[in-house]
């Protein structure tokens, strides 16, 4: 019998219980109800007990298993890096092997303000209450052959594993 379903027969028999309270049978059947809701309503909270321990458990084991996936993944950046810098102090561009083709290639060029003083005022845009470096518009003219002062363009090499 479920913990609802007591909950209503118990309801009927205090109701009757208002209509005849001399009733001994009646109170007697009262008493053993409430018995009976009692252990419903603990053993209900034991097993809420339990799924709470479970919980836990569970929590616990994504919390370790979370902190094994970051150390291996900061294990492959940091090996995927050290071929990096090996290749650039080796000068390699490419090497090819049996399953992999590992090579440096270059990066979009970027643009890094040195010193925003310098930067000529048509490189803003001034409309905003914070004028914005147009770094595209630098870059097309570091394309161009000019040079910017204030900023410097770089184009790096990073890895690619195909």
């Amino acid at each position: 019998m479920r913990l609802y379903e007591l909950s209503e027969q118990y309801q009927t028999l205090l109701d009757m219980a208002c209509d005849d309270p001399t009733n001994e049978q009646l109170q007697e059947m009262i008493n053993g109800l409430e018995g009976k809701i009692e252990e419903k309503i603990e053993n209900t909270i034991k097993v809420v007990r339990s799924l709470d321990v479970e919980a836990k458990a569970i929590k616990d084991e994504e919390d370790r298993l979370k902190a094994r996936r970051t150390s291996i993944e900061n294990n492959a950046t940091r090996l995927k890096e050290n071929v990096e810098t090996l290749m650039k102090r080796m000068e390699l561009d490419k090497v090819k092997g049996q399953l992999f083709t590992i090579s440096l290639q270059s990066n979009p060029p970027k643009v890094v303000v040195l010193d925003e003083f310098y930067i000529p005022q048509k490189y803003f845009v001034t409309p905003q209450p914070v004028p914005q470096l147009q770094k595209k518009d630098i870059i097309e003219a570091w394309k161009q052959g000019k040079e910017i002062p204030g900023v410097q363009v770089v184009q790096e090499k990073s890895l690619r594993v195909r």
